[in-house]
């Protein structure tokens, strides 16, 4: 998973913290999958089946309860993450003078590639962690036909900056920005009604 990034493109794998995925698991019950994600971060996770970053899961298919920090920074229609300066550096790892193609919010993609999964019935419920807010926003625009943007479900917005897990434990990649926690599953279920019990101490649900 040494590409992965999980808000920045120069960064590369921060986790979500504990006190965000107890509440998690608390309203989806046991994570079925992670598709993003690795060994170490799974040790608390603690996902049934996980996609790493070799693995690829942006292409395979999802299924049941879901939860997913997104890998973040800009990617290319390859899900490549394209970093500062890489067509002049190669610090990308393509070769020098390369171009990217459908560069774009990595973020973004894999947001409305959860979306047409939960659209299509395969994933039941889903937790999706949005480490900039700023999707609240974009997702309004260039919307895929019939896929959902985070602003149809209940959000958490938490009271205080979001430290993300560093590998070997560190909590210290706090985000640049706002986060914020999306469930994906239908106003008035169980899932709503717990979504709002365990995430409550954590910020303002809405």
């Amino acid at each position: 998973m040494s590409e992965t990034a999980r808000y920045s493109s120069e960064s590369n794998e921060y986790y979500t913290p504990r006190w965000i995925v107890e509440p998690a698991r608390k309203t989806l019950g046991a994570f079925d999958l992670d598709p993003a994600s690795c060994d170490e971060a799974n040790a608390w996770i603690k996902a049934a089946r996980i996609f790493t970053y070799e693995d690829d899961g942006f292409v395979r298919p999802w299924w049941g309860h879901v939860f997913l920090n997104p890998p973040g920074g800009l990617s290319d229609d390859q899900q490549r993450l394209v970093k500062r300066k890489c067509r002049e550096e190669g610090t990308c790892g393509l070769p020098i003078g390369h171009t990217h193609e459908g560069v774009g919010s990595s973020q973004k993609k894999w947001w409305f590639k959860l979306a047409r999964e939960y659209g299509s019935g395969n994933v039941k419920a889903a937790i999706f962690v949005c480490f900039s807010v700023e999707l609240l926003q974009t997702t309004q625009v260039e919307t895929p036909t019939g896929l959902h943007i985070p602003l149809d479900f209940h959000i958490c917005y938490p009271s205080r900056r979001v430290s993300y897990v560093k590998p070997g434990g560190s909590a210290d990649g706090q985000s640049p920005h706002a986060s914020c926690l999306v469930l994906l599953a239908g106003r008035g279920t169980d899932y709503a009604e717990r979504f709002a019990s365990s995430f409550a101490p954590l910020g303002r649900v809405v």
